[in-house]
């Protein structure tokens, strides 16, 4: 299998994919389906923020259009994992990580704030914080997948 490492080379993917969620939500206000609403990373973050004490990644927030599903995560680590359905676009917002890639986490690649990973279905990854800040994600996926049935963990 083959990674490809240019993380700066989805940049007008990513600009394109939120735009598109853009579009997809105005078109639904307009037609009466749903509306326009406003929030930002920082508000889910205080509302629900990563304890210490607890889990080491968790979704604070999410935010729905169409079939796209935009998740705010906030992790100090991901354990090594693949999904068999769904495919990621990751845009790190806060904070400095590692991300490790392959079946054992062997190929390793510095994440700061502003790059974009694409992580295609099937792909081992992991995340892992560097420094005192937590990293804090933004996932583009498809609304409705079932995480917990679709998640393989190797570690």
């Amino acid at each position: 299998m083959e990674y490809r490492h240019d993380l700066h080379e989805g940049t007008s993917t990513f600009a394109a994919l939120v735009a598109a969620l853009i579009v997809v939500a105005t078109g639904l206000a307009w037609a009466g389906e749903g509306s326009i609403s406003v929030t930002s990373v920082d508000a889910m973050l205080k509302q629900n923020p990563l304890q210490a004490a607890g889990p080491t990644a968790k979704v604070s927030g999410s935010s729905q259009a169409g079939n796209s599903e935009l998740q705010v995560i906030e992790m100090s680590q991901i354990k090594l994992h693949h999904h068999d359905q769904e495919d990621h676009i990751v845009y790190v917002a806060r904070g400095r990580g590692i991300l490790r890639m392959g079946e054992k986490g062997q190929e390793t690649r510095e994440v700061k704030p502003g790059d974009i990973i694409n992580l295609p279905r099937g792909v081992p990854h992991g995340f892992e914080k560097q420094g005192d800040e937590n990293l804090v994600l933004l996932v583009v996926a498809t609304a409705g997948w079932k995480p917990l049935e679709d998640t393989k963990f190797y570690e």
